[in-house]
């Protein structure tokens, strides 16, 4: 035996060994496929990821939300100047007492006057309510608003792709344990006739050679049972990531009952795609987010209007209670308006920069669109190759099982040979293969057949909907 395929051998038995002796401690849970996805639904990392983005984009719509509503501020500030503060006050008359006239202007002076304390407290409360923003706040909340909706539908991608990816590991998972069923039931055969051929041998019937091609064949085939023993579990560990579940978990899958419906015709599931495909409505929901985001920048084009209202007070001390040249509190509310009116044509480039951008997505729409439909017709005909093979394999099954009788039987009367019997053995070990391999790649096409479409599968409940995340009557909104 060449050294690579030992090595192979060694650690393939090796992973078996231990992945076997870890779940030796644990009973196996039997699982169906209905039991896994609605584990995977509730587990997968992927689909609590888009949960967490939807909720994201939620608390982002409550922030735009609060724009619309007025704005609270307070404000304190304790200032201490250098010197008092004065204002000069020029041509001030000099008055004069003179005696027996009382005072007389004699002249004109400058004159300083304290008009403010040294050290000044100052506090507010404001409250602005916009009421022009040019559709800005408008703009920016339906934004929001449609991020909701396009998250929702990342999120149904998800669980669109963990449905689509359990239910082809589960399928993989069978069709391990039944390539695995067949390659013990190849080393049963090949062990029996090579009792067969040692016995024969001892009495003279057959040549050593035809025992020792015998015993190289139960050789072969137990390491590939081996290497068979270490894939199913591997496969098992694959169904575990994606539920969640730890790696080594002793899981036994149920086997899937009947087969799959035949499937509508092409053109109606083309149509069924244009409708259901998620990434469709994404795509469309972003083209509204980049109208709206266009509709935003514009809105630079005209002035913010806002309602202000504001109380103050300003004294000496820390309270700002005493003030012995003005008065300590005030109140005022104003309207006010700010209009950038010239920016070297900022607004217009930001206009046509996000035009632009609508352009390409909606040429990637379509772009998408015909990815989607060649996507469904891929998958739509490798479904009928895959019922097709069924039929041809179950005939080749039937067949190499009769040629394996006959075989056995001709060896058994010293009529034939051991490369018959072995030649027949791996025929029927292929065809066996090649059977369940046909028989889970048609239901795995199918699989693949429903997420090209966009289907939600039957007989599994809706995703349940996080009420949180849930679109919104935007009607009812600000």
């Amino acid at each position: 035996m060449p050294s690579d395929r030992l090595v192979a051998l060694l650690v393939a038995l090796v992973i078996a060994l231990g992945t076997v002796a870890a779940r030796a401690e644990e009973p196996a849970e039997r699982l169906s496929m209905e039991e896994a996805l609605q584990v995977a639904l509730r587990n997968n990392r992927l689909i609590r990821e888009a949960e967490e983005n939807a909720r994201a984009a939620v608390a982002a719509k409550k922030s735009a939300r609060a724009d619309f509503l007025p704005k609270a501020h307070l404000s304190y500030q304790i200032r201490a100047l250098d010197e008092d503060p004065y204002l000069t006050v020029a041509d001030s008359p000099v008055v004069t007492v003179v005696p027996g006239l009382g005072g007389v202007i004699t002249g004109t002076e400058s004159q300083d006057m304290q008009v403010a304390h040294r050290q000044l407290s100052h506090w507010s409360a404001r409250l602005t309510q916009p009421l022009f923003t040019g559709f800005a706040l408008t703009s920016r909340y339906r934004m929001a608003a449609l991020g909701i909706r396009i998250k929702g539908v990342e999120r149904e991608l998800a669980v669109q792709d963990v449905i689509r990816n359990v239910k082809v590991a589960y399928l993989h998972v069978l069709l391990s344990e039944k390539l695995l069923d067949v390659l013990r039931d190849t080393e049963k055969s090949l062990a029996l006739h090579a009792a067969n051929g040692r016995r024969f041998y001892e009495e003279g019937l057959i040549p050593y050679n035809d025992l020792l091609e015998a015993e190289v064949a139960l050789a072969a085939a137990t390491q590939r049972r081996v290497e068979a023993e270490a894939r199913a579990s591997v496969a098992v560990s694959a169904l575990n990531t994606l539920l969640d579940w730890d790696v080594n978990r002793n899981v036994e899958v149920r086997e899937v009952e009947g087969a799959p419906p035949p499937a509508a015709s092409l053109v109606d599931l083309l149509e069924e795609a244009d409708k259901a495909r998620p990434e469709l409505r994404a795509l469309q929901f972003g083209v509204d987010r980049t109208s709206e985001g266009i509709r935003l920048a514009a809105s630079s084009y005209y002035p913010r209007i806002a309602l202000v209202g504001e109380y103050y007070q300003e004294g000496r001390d820390l309270a700002a209670t005493e003030n012995d040249y003005a008065n300590t509190h005030n109140a005022v509310v104003a309207v006010q308006a700010e209009w950038t009116f010239f920016e070297w044509g900022k607004t217009r480039a930001e206009t046509a920069r996000l035009k632009h951008q609508r352009k390409a997505l909606e040429e990637k729409i379509k772009a998408v669109e015909q990815g989607v439909r060649l996507e469904v017709k891929q998958a739509f005909a490798s479904l009928q190759v895959a019922r097709t093979n069924i039929t041809t394999a179950d005939q080749a099954l039937a067949q190499a099982r009769e040629n394996l009788r006959i075989n056995e039987r001709r060896f058994d009367q010293h009529i034939g040979d051991t490369s018959d019997v072995l030649d027949a053995t791996a025929f029927l070990t292929r065809a066996q293969a090649n059977y369940y391999q046909a028989l889970y790649g048609c239901k795995t096409a199918e699989a693949e057949l429903d997420r090209a479409v966009g289907r939600w599968p039957a007989g599994l409940p809706p995703f349940a909907t996080d009420p949180d995340t849930s679109p919104v009557d935007e009607s009812k909104e600000p």
